[in-house]
């Protein structure tokens, strides 16, 4: 069992963990399709980023918060920072750690040769966010061709 963030010095994290699944499929060793998560891991999530919310609102107006002069926009607009920036960190890191996963070579799709990865920097746009991947890419100088792994099981 991974526990994430289960004790700090911050009262705002104490108590927040929540369990983290492997991505992987052990016995294969291939990176499974999809993945869905219970409502109740979902719900952990969102309150593990809604007591973060309370760091960013002390980061943004300080131990005392914000003045009476500040409205109900400006407020939104560090929430709408924070939430890009979450979004934003979250998926990168989630996409880095897919690619590592990968190793440094993969097998052609069509031929089954270990081809050699590498990566292609393109630009993502996903909810409420945009980011940078770098991809990873395959090709097969027998088959000429690219492929973009995680694969199905390569041609006998």
């Amino acid at each position: 069992m991974n526990s994430f963030a289960t004790s700090s010095s911050s009262p705002y994290l104490d108590g927040a963990h929540f369990l983290l699944r492997s991505f992987l499929n052990s016995n294969a060793g291939r990176i499974m399709a999809r993945r869905t998560f219970a409502p109740e891991e979902l719900q952990q999530l969102r309150h593990l980023a809604a007591q973060w919310g309370k760091i960013v609102a002390r980061r943004a107006f300080g131990d005392g918060g914000p003045g009476l002069d500040v409205d109900l926009d400006a407020m939104e607009q560090i929430a709408l920072a924070a939430a890009t920036g979450l979004t934003e960190g979250t998926l990168q890191t989630l996409l880095e750690q897919q690619a590592t996963a990968l190793g440094e070579q993969q097998p052609c799709p069509d031929c089954g040769r270990p081809c050699t990865l590498r990566c292609q920097e393109r630009p993502l746009q996903v909810q409420g966010a945009q980011l940078q991947q770098s991809e990873p890419i395959g090709y097969c100088p027998d088959c000429r061709r690219d492929f973009f792994p995680p694969t199905a099981d390569p041609a006998p």
